[in-house]
């Protein structure tokens, strides 16, 4: 993996949610994520009045806020979105394939600003487990522990 230093521009569009469900709050996120957002999150926060909110919060690029803040005010009650322009580092990313005894993964890997890491996508394990009806702590164990001896047999 190659070490660079990688920054970029994001908006973080904010709103605070006082008249929806839990469940219209966790539709909308997962809506906005769908559409491509670079992140979504939610914080509970306690508004006037002592009114229990949910603080959404959507990362974009700069080229998508537009959209997004159209997509909010679609799928939310906010009345208002704030902006927060931000640089991120980032690190350099790139998905491998690898074939294991219980089917194929992508291993993230991901490096820069003196490190490099790997992990297996979320997906794949969560499949592997509900296909071989064995939790996703076990597949994880057996498919790191596979792939473990196989970087010690080729030397590495």
């Amino acid at each position: 993996m190659k070490n660079t230093k990688l920054m970029d521009d994001v908006v973080e569009l904010i709103t605070n949610i006082d008249d929806m469900t839990a469940e219209e709050i966790g539709y909308a996120t997962e809506a906005l994520r769908s559409e491509g957002a670079l992140e979504v999150y939610t914080e509970q926060i306690m508004m006037k009045k002592n009114r229990p909110g949910t603080k959404l919060c959507v990362i974009v690029t700069p080229a998508e806020e537009d959209y997004f803040v159209r997509r909010i005010f679609f799928h939310t009650g906010a009345i208002g979105i704030r902006r927060i322009e931000f640089k991120r580092y980032v690190l350099d990313r790139n998905i491998q394939q690898a074939k294991t005894q219980l089917g194929e993964i992508r291993i993230k890997e991901s490096g820069g600003y003196g490190t490099d890491k790997n992990k297996i996508e979320y997906e794949d394990l969560a499949r592997i487990a509900r296909e071989n009806n064995l939790s996703f702590q076990e597949v994880k164990y057996r498919i790191e522990k596979e792939l473990a001896n196989i970087l010690e047999e080729d030397g590495e």
